[in-house]
Order: structure tokens, then sequence, then C-alpha cells
């Protein structure tokens, strides 16, 4: 029989699925009594704790309860604290409600502007297209929406009973299920938490309020949550607020060799969010939590919700300390976690008190970063004969990574180089993660597995296929299914994962030279054979974790449904977005954005190397991943109802350019859009790659000026490098770069320069009245553009990217 606390989370798990049942069944019958009567079709003698809390779960129904240690008062007060409000109206035919309401964008209240766009009624899938919000005029629940969510959680059930499912289990069906069910269809409220976002933080509160009650020996749950002791005990510090950072990342996944560069990098970048989410689960796993108290989990950071006990609080001052011991021995000083955590009240959690509490945390964290070590992990790291610095080697060192202190092996991409278990691990992890949906902790390790740090030693990390996992000839200590609506008692979690890749019709994954070769141009055999490499980040993301909501709507339960509609945006819909489905669901029929106007395959020629929580980079053929931002940017802004803007870096490289130079060069790009006035900019390398010539611009400006006027413009009124054809006007590559170098200078010398070079393209009095037109087109235009420094930066711009768009005969891979 479960433990006490997993009663109570899944007790709160529970408590409101009668509202999915009551809109898709609708009666004159309280939620509370339709949650309890359709659960009891699943239920068994044992589970009467888990009914009574569903039944009980409202003020109104505490007055039937005997037993003041009963678990639905400690329901009763999550659920309100969830809610960030006491709403105790009856939910059918109440005035006030509305049973066509749908899930409100919590983007509606961020930022200054208030404004109305809702979701769509429908299941959260892996294989469907992005869920963008509507205009609420134009989007509306209805019954028989509700009653396909009730059948398939009714299936699902069927399949297994609720109460036998762990609680993580049961998260991963809710989330299915519920993401884009409103919690509230009260018509004055702002509506925008879910039905499983609530769900998750009111088993999150209901968790650690047991736990905190249960340390103090308090079981009298009536007394603490009604009358005067509800006031008192939601002032008292009940909760801990933990973040967890883990630094060295960038450094970390670029650290590699040319050969077999694309599974090195996937390789690092699972291997680090699986270390992250191993890490949650260590930590919950120690104090017998589920996942509902992880508020947020991406980018190499974590929010955990947990109850402030010595217990919890020596979990994590144990686990910091050994998760760096283990870090030191096998990566030094390489990488490491800082773990820092703040007592808070649940009167904190209810307004403006959160931004508090997530400031006083992050300083912790901060604090943590500046002071890394023990006195004892210092003694270790300057010890010249301790793990991490002792030389196994002296004549060798690992080729990747450059570590000596440990024996070494040949490198699966270059058998020639001799690399550390791990370098050469991370390789074969990368390798086979491209094609294996299944991430498992096992106990043992092989060829094929790195390690993780577990409770007493290494644990190991592999990438495996389903049929072995289901069949049982892995012993496995636990599971993690990416991208697939897959449960069972071994799954930790269901992740969602950005791992696009680009495949050839032989479903062989292409490497960086196939990329560079992929690029197009003007035409289908024309374009510059070049990788493109993509850096972006959201921008002020943290101030607007801290201040973009206003204080009536700042509660806990909306932070971390904004924190998950931004990891689904990252995680989930940026592969639909690679794909090349751009039309959201319900959406008029829009097109990718093309630079030349060419027909394209459906699928963008890229690959996601990492994309986390805020931030993302992605490798792929140069005109695709140019392109694929700006989709990218015309998602966000259309996701997050334009409250919130990313800024990015664009370069382009050498296919067997090194990747740790690509990633340093595209940064600063990144960092010259952030330097724009109110960022939101994309910043781009000049024609010659190797001079870091930067041009930034507003993405407004670039989408529109650069791409859509100049571009659109000269693509209209010239045939680059094919000869006279028809009324357009001819120029080759020569007089792209003559342009170039005019639209660089200033000055009245050079603008005389730049009229003649106009002149110069009369067609003459013989040319047709067509050519004559879009040669007095073509002189006026560009002369003015000339004359604005704005217009001119966007006009070199424009020529740079048909240069790009014009590959030379006989130009190889590498020129």
């Amino acid at each position: 029989m479960a433990g006490l606390s997993e009663l109570v989370e899944r007790a709160a798990l529970l408590h409101d699925i009668g509202k999915l049942v009551l809109r898709a069944n609708p009666q004159r019958e309280t939620h509370s009594a339709t949650g309890k009567r359709f659960l009891e079709a699943f239920a068994a003698p044992e589970d009467a704790a888990v009914l009574r809390a569903v039944r009980h779960h409202h003020g109104v129904d505490l007055k039937d309860l005997r037993a003041a240690d009963d678990i639905s008062y400690l329901v009763y007060e999550a659920d309100n604290l969830a809610a960030g409000s006491d709403r105790r109206e009856v939910e059918n035919g109440a005035q006030g409600f509305s049973a066509k309401m749908p899930l409100m964008s919590v983007f509606n209240v961020f930022g200054d502007e208030r404004t109305e766009q809702a979701f769509y009624l429908r299941p959260l899938r892996d294989d469907q297209a992005v869920q963008y919000p509507q205009p609420k005029a134009s989007v509306q629940a209805d019954v028989s929406a509700y009653q396909r969510l009730y059948c398939n959680l009714q299936e699902n059930f069927q399949r297994k009973s609720p109460f036998r499912m762990k609680p993580n289990e049961l998260l991963r069906i809710l989330e299915a299920v519920l993401s884009y069910v409103p919690s509230s269809t009260s018509l004055a409220e702002a509506g925008d938490i879910s039905l499983y976002d609530h769900l998750r933080l009111t088993a999150a509160y209901a968790a650690a309020m047991y736990a905190y009650l249960e340390e103090q020996g308090i079981r009298d749950y009536r007394a603490v949550v009604t009358g005067t002791g509800a006031e008192r005990y939601r002032n008292k510090p009940m909760y801990l607020l933990v973040s967890g950072d883990i630094s060295g990342i960038q450094a970390f996944i670029y650290t590699i060799p040319s050969k077999g560069a694309l599974k090195s990098l996937r390789g690092r970048s699972s291997y680090l969010e699986l270390l992250l989410e191993h890490t949650v689960d260590e930590i919950l796993a120690a104090l017998s939590l589920s996942r509902s108290s992880l508020l947020y989990t991406g980018g190499g950071h974590f929010y955990l919700l947990l109850p402030n006990t010595a217990r919890a609080r020596g979990v994590l001052a144990a686990t910091g300390e050994r998760l760096n011991d283990w870090m030191m021995g096998h990566f030094a000083e390489r990488l490491y976690l800082a773990l820092a955590w703040t007592p808070c009240t649940a009167k904190e959690f209810l307004g403006e008190g959160t931004r508090a509490a997530f400031q006083r945390v992050n300083a912790a964290l901060n604090a943590k970063k500046l002071q890394r070590y023990s006195p004892r992990q210092l003694q270790t790291l300057f010890d010249p004969v301790s793990t991490c610095n002792r030389v196994q080697d002296t004549a060798r060192e690992c080729a990747v990574c450059h570590t000596s202190a440990v024996g070494l092996k040949p490198y699966p991409a270059s058998p020639e180089l001799a690399a550390c278990p791990i370098c050469a691990g991370l390789y074969t992890f990368g390798e086979r993660v491209l094609g294996h949906p299944i991430l498992c902790v096992r106990p043992q390790g092989t060829d094929a597995a790195v390690p993780l740090p577990g409770p007493d030693g290494d644990v190991f990390l592999s990438a495996e296929d389903l049929s072995e996992v289901q069949e049982g000839q892995l012993p496995v200590s636990r599971i993690y299914v990416k991208n697939e609506a897959l449960t069972g008692e071994g799954l930790a979690t269901h992740l969602w994962m950005g791992d696009y890749v680009d495949r050839d019709v032989r479903g062989h994954v292409l490497d960086f030279e196939d990329l560079a070769l992929a690029s197009r141009g003007l035409s289908e055999s024309s374009g510059i054979p070049r990788l493109g490499v993509l850096r972006a980040d959201v921008d002020n993301l943290g101030a607007a974790f801290l201040a973009g909501f206003p204080p009536s709507y700042t509660t806990l339960t909306r932070v971390a449904a904004l924190s998950r509609q931004l990891s689904l945006f990252f995680k989930h819909d940026i592969n639909a977005l690679c794909r090349g489905e751009v039309n959201g669901i319900g959406e008029r029929e829009r097109q990718k954005f093309s630079l030349f106007g060419m027909t394209k395959p459906q699928a963008r020629k890229v690959h996601i190397i990492y994309s986390g929580g805020d931030d993302l980079f992605l490798v792929g053929a140069w005109d695709d991943i140019l392109e694929l931002a700006v989709d990218l940017h015309d998602a966000f802004a259309r996701f997050t109802g334009g409250k919130l803007h990313f800024s990015a870096g664009v370069g382009l490289f050498k296919s067997r350019h090194p990747v740790a130079d690509m990633a340093r060069q595209t940064g600063r790009l990144e960092d010259a859009a952030k330097a724009l006035p109110g960022k939101d900019g994309i910043a781009l390398f000049g024609i010659a790659e190797a001079a870091a010539r930067v041009e930034a611009y507003k993405w407004e400006d670039f989408i529109a000026r650069v791409c859509g006027e100049k571009l659109s413009f000269l693509r209209a009124h010239f045939a680059f490098g094919m000869g006279p054809n028809g009324d357009l006007l001819s120029m080759g590559k020569s007089g792209l770069y003559r342009m170039m170098d005019l639209l660089q200078s200033d000055g009245a010398i050079h603008l005389a320069r730049f009229a003649y070079v106009l002149a110069r393209m009369d067609p003459g009095s013989r040319a047709s009245e067509q050519r004559q037109r879009a040669y007095q087109e073509v002189r006026q235009t560009l002369y003015r553009w000339y004359k604005s420094p704005k217009d001119r930066r966007g006009l070199l711009t424009a020529v740079e990217l048909i240069v790009y768009g014009l590959r030379e005969r006989g130009e190889s891979k590498d020129e």
C-alpha cells in the first residue's frame, strides 16, 4: 500500500478531475461529487481516503468530515493556494461562469497591456501542430471537445487505475489530457491556468504541507487550515523555494573535435539535460516526492517547491556536496552545480511576495557561484595527487578534453585520436540518442553508457530501444521517454526535447558537410555551400519572471504556468517549426519565410543542437537557418502575444570550421543583437566571414526593410549572373562586389562613384520599354537608398545575401 505522502499527492492530483467529467456530461451536481463518482469505478477499498478528499476539498463540505487528521483538509488548503484565491462557487449553472470559456493565454495578463487570447480545447501531443493562442472571440470550448478529452482520460484509467499509478505516471496522463482545459471558467477571473497546472501545483503544496506538519508532529489538519489556524499557518515558512544551476555548460558542449561533430554535440547537450533531470529526480526521490514539486527545468536550471524541513534541507546540502564531489572527480572544475534555497510562506506565493521569494533565492544562488567549493573540496582541487589532478599517463592526454587523469581509448569518430572514457562515451551516446527514444539510468555501465552521479557511486545513462526495455532485457533504475506518450511503472517522466535532425532519403542523419552542400540560393543549382549557425536567447527573461505580472496576478502557480509554456515552445513546438509546420492549429494558411522566393521541401535542412528553457543553438544549411530564424521569431511573437521576444545571431561557416569557434563567433553576434536599443534583434556576419563585420537589425527592420523591401526589389529588377533576361537588368558577381564596396563608404566622392555605377546599368535606347522603365526605377530607388545611412546598410545586407545565393561554377565545398 502507498505511503500517506503518496496518498496526499494522488488525492491532490485527482481532486478537480470532476471538472472535466462534468463539462463533458453536464448535470446538476457539483464537480466534487461528479469526480468521486467517476473515480469510484477505478478504486479499491484501500482508496477511500483519496475518494473522500476528492469529494470534500471545498470548505462547504469539510463539515461532513469526522477525523481532524483527514487528508481532505490538506487538499482543501492546497487547492486554495494553487488557485491563488478562495473560489467556492458551484461551477455548473452558477452566475458568472461559462461552459464555453476556453483556456486563456498566460501572457494575457503579462506586461503592461491586457490582451484577450485563448487556446483551442484539445490534448497535448507530439505529433500535432503548434497551438498558438487565438483571439478569444474566435475560440470557444464545447461539450463535444470535452467529451473527446473525457473519453481519452477514461481509456487511460481503464488500462491502468489512477490509484495504481505512481504520481509521476499520473502526471504524464494529466498533462496530455488537461494541458488546454481551463481550471476555472469564471468570467471574472483571468482563466489562464490550465487544469493540469492547477492540479500539479495543488499536489506540490499538499505534499510540502504534509511533510512540514509531519516533522512538527502535527496531525490536527483541521486546526491548521480552518479558523484562526489558517491565517497563522499561511504566515509560517512551511516551504522552500529551491534553485539549481549548472555552470560550465557551453564550454563543455563545444569542447569537441570537428570529426563527428553532430553526434558529439548531441551527446553532450543531451547528457547535460539528462544530468539536470536526474539530479532533480534524485532530490525528489530522497524526499518521497513526485515531479509535481518541479516548477521548472531547462537551460541548465531548475526550480523546486519543497517542504521547509530539516530532512529537506539536509538532502539539499548533501546533494550539492555529493554532486560537486562527483563532478570534480569526473570533470575537475569544468562543471559545477550551484544549489540554493530560501524559506517561504504560503502568503508570499499568493501575490507580490512571489517576486521577492525568487529574488531571494536567485541572490543566494549567485552567492553560491561566487564561493563554489567547501574547504575540503578546495583542498582536493589544489592537491596534485588528488583524483581530479593525478596524472595517469605523462606522455598522453585526452585529445578532446585534454585530461591526463584517466586511461585513454580510441575516439569512435576518429580512432587515431586517444580520448578519455567519458569523451568517447559521450560520442557513442550522441550517436545512439539520435535514434533511440528511451533514456535509461542503469546500475551497471556498458560501452554505450556514460556515468551519472548515484547515491552510492556511479550509475549509468544509455539510449535504448523500447522493445529491450519492455521485454525486461535491461536492468534499469529509472527511465525517461522523450517525445512519446508512453507510461509504465519505471518511467520517471516524459521529457519534451527539441531533438529535430534532418535526414536523407535513406533515413541517415546528415552530417555538417551534407548540410552545407544542401544550401540553396537564387536557383536550384546556386548558393554558397556554408553552414549557418543560429544562437538565440529570450530577452530579459529573468526580469520578466520577477516583474512581468502585475502584483495581483503574481502567484507561484502563474509563474509555474508561464515557465511550462516557455518550455513547451522551446522543447516541443520547435520540432514542428523545424519540420516546416508554420501553420498553427486553426490558423489561416501561412507560408514559410523564403529569402529568394524558392519552393523548398517542407522540412528544414537543420539540426537542433540544443533548445532549452529560453535559448537555442541550431546548425544547418545557411539559407534554411536564416529563414527558420524568421519563422521562429514570428512563431514566438504569436505564442507570447508579442509580450516577449528574443535576440539572435546567425553566422556562416565552412563545414569543417571548429565548432567551438562557430559558437564563440555566433555568440558575439547574439551579443550585438542584444546591444540594440530594446534588444529584439538579429545580427549577421558580412560576406567576409573572417573579417567579422557585423550588421545588427531590429527584427522588424530585417524582415520588412532588408528582405521584404530591398532584397525583393533587387530580385524583381535584376537577372543575376544570367545575362539579359527579358525585362530584367543583368548584373554579375563582379558588379555586386563593386556595389558592396561603394555601399560600405560614405561621402560626396563615393556618392558620385555610386551614381556612375548606376549610370552604367542603362540598357540603352534599343532596350524594351519595360527594361527602360526597370532601369529608371533602379536608378532612382538605389540612389535614394544610398543617401540614407539606414537604407544603405540594409541595401548592403541585401546585396550580400544575393552574393551568398550565387555559387561560383566549380566552387568546392570547402572554398
